[in-house]
């Protein structure tokens, strides 16, 4: 009999409403899948209305088996508005609630949720931050940072210097207010993820993550993260609740956790680099080495990290560099880092050696932030290996990417092959790699010239959506090979910007 999944998604963007919606279709033969219907969800800024999101889960939790939630969508209405409202914290503990009404209404309800600590971005952009941190969003990241250093040991005289800057740039401008505004919301935020360990610790919700979004070593949103480690430690809900970078991949994470759970599977994931650093990188946009996060995606999924190749039920091979993680958009600049102790070469050919022994393979192209590595793939498909190894990601961050191919990776090795895993490798192939690695930065430099930019371009399906459907078509050969043709059947521009894209493809195989 078929177990029924239902999903609240974090937003309406394609990597966290699609990305799951395909990679559960993959085990239809097992699980009904239910989410929010697209619409209902917010407009990057605009929050989804609460109403709406409660009917959809009093409506389809009450038979289902499985909850996977955002708890920033039932909260707040998507990760964006999680970052602008002025929500009263007595509203909003009653919205958790609902949590507490789901499994009265349905004991046997298992929830699986995830709810972010709030980000503290580097640079002064209001693209998804409240309007004012496009004056001072730079001042306010290094507030924090040198509020934490200060806790720590002393601050240098440049650091000391540093810091008196700021806090004349904040009082020169009369920008204080906005920094009051933007700390009285973390405080909220940070009091609400404490609210939720208490339903981890009354069984209310069965297993949380949470994911540090865009996250760095010091700063407000590491402070953060002390204040609610030490709070899951108080309740010694440790097992239960986990904490590591990442954010738009999380449905995922926990879609293979339940998809495991059914199967009474745990997957053994054996895992191996192509530096000889073994993991010991901090990656852009993260806090600690890949090699200690990548161990909690594998255990949130539902597997355990495996210290046998031989007997182990899957090998991830990552993609890393030595040292000093560079932007994708970087990677013609042949950086010394990228090739003295990274052995490419010797990494594809064990991919090879894997695929002949017949022992499935995810490859996890973390080896740039923001796109994957055109070395790798081409090497990958000079071997006839795209569509050979069992899944493949590299986008955004790290942890994205490391979100997206393990779960699929389990997921097809339970299911096995179909149309719709070769269509979402083709999918990440194109996406991950020619529009990020390839075609964003060349499009990216010509809209400039037109008086549009990274965040202002000509609406979700207009000329520069079109041009970018193009430049597609003309260097998608490089995903494809004598069996394997890729077909663009759409394309928009989400959020109306040219950080992502929003494909439809279909592998079609001859």
């Amino acid at each position: 009999m078929k177990k029924k999944l239902v999903l609240l998604p974090l937003d309406e963007r394609p990597c966290t409403y699609l990305f799951p919606k395909t990679l559960a279709s993959l085990a239809s033969q097992d699980i009904d899948f239910v989410t929010i219907p697209q619409d209902q969800l917010g407009n990057k800024k605009i929050p989804a209305k609460f109403e709406n999101v409660y009917s959809f889960l009093k409506d389809n939790c009450k038979d289902a088996n499985y909850l996977v939630i955002a708890i920033d969508t039932l909260l707040y209405g998507g990760i964006v508005p999680s970052r602008l409202h002025d929500l009263k914290e007595e509203e909003l503990k009653q919205r958790l609630l609902t949590l507490k009404e789901l499994k009265k209404d349905n004991p046997h309800l298992k929830i699986f949720a995830y709810h972010l600590i709030m980000r503290c971005p580097t640079t002064s952009s209001d693209d998804e931050e409240p309007n004012y941190y496009a004056l001072c969003g730079a001042q306010i990241h290094l507030l924090g940072r040198y509020q934490h250093l200060k806790e720590i040991r002393e601050l240098t005289k440049e650091e000391q210097q540093q810091e008196k800057e700021v806090k004349d740039f904040i009082a020169k401008n009369n920008y204080q207010a906005y920094v009051d505004d933007y700390l009285n919301r973390r405080y909220l935020n940070t009091t609400l993820n404490i609210q939720t360990l208490s339903l981890v610790k009354d069984g209310t919700i069965d297993f949380l993550i949470v994911p540090q979004d865009d996250s760095a070593p010091y700063g407000y949103t590491a402070k953060d993260q002390d204040r609610i480690r030490k709070e899951i430690e108080n309740l010694h809900i440790e097992l239960k609740a986990y904490m590591y970078p990442d954010a738009d991949a999380v449905s995922n994470t926990l879609i293979a956790r339940a998809i495991n759970e059914i199967n009474h599977k745990k997957s053994g994931i054996f895992i191996r680099y192509a530096s000889c650093n073994e993991g010991n990188l901090i990656p852009l946009y993260e806090d600690r080495n890949v090699s200690e996060t990548i161990k909690y995606h594998i255990l949130a999924a539902g597997g355990y990290v495996s210290y046998d190749i031989q007997n182990c039920d899957l090998v991830c091979m990552v993609n890393l560099p030595f040292e000093d993680m560079q932007e994708a958009s970087q990677q013609d600049r042949h950086l010394m880092q990228y090739q003295i102790n990274r052995n490419l070469i010797e990494f594809v050919e064990y991919i090879e050696y894997l695929v002949m022994q017949k022992k499935p393979v995810i490859v996890a192209d973390i080896a740039y932030a923001n796109g994957g590595d055109k070395e790798l793939i081409s090497l990958l498909n000079h071997k006839g290996l795209l569509y050979k190894v069992n899944a493949y990601a590299g986008w955004n961050t790290s942890s994205n990417t490391l979100g997206t191919c393990i779960p699929h990776g389990m997921i097809e090795t339970i299911y096995g092959t179909s149309q719709t895993h070769y269509d979402f490798m083709a999918l990440r192939y194109l996406e991950d790699v020619g529009y990020m690695s390839i075609v964003r930065k060349k499009i990216h430099e010509e809209i400039l010239k037109e008086g549009m930019g990274w965040k202002n371009i000509d609406g979700y399906r207009g000329n520069v959506s079109k041009r970018i459907t193009k430049a597609l078509n003309e260097i998608k050969y490089l995903f494809e090979d004598d069996q394997h043709h890729i077909e663009i059947i759409d394309n928009y521009q989400p959020w109306q910007r040219m950080f992502e894209t929003a494909l439809t493809v279909k592998l079609i195989m001859k």
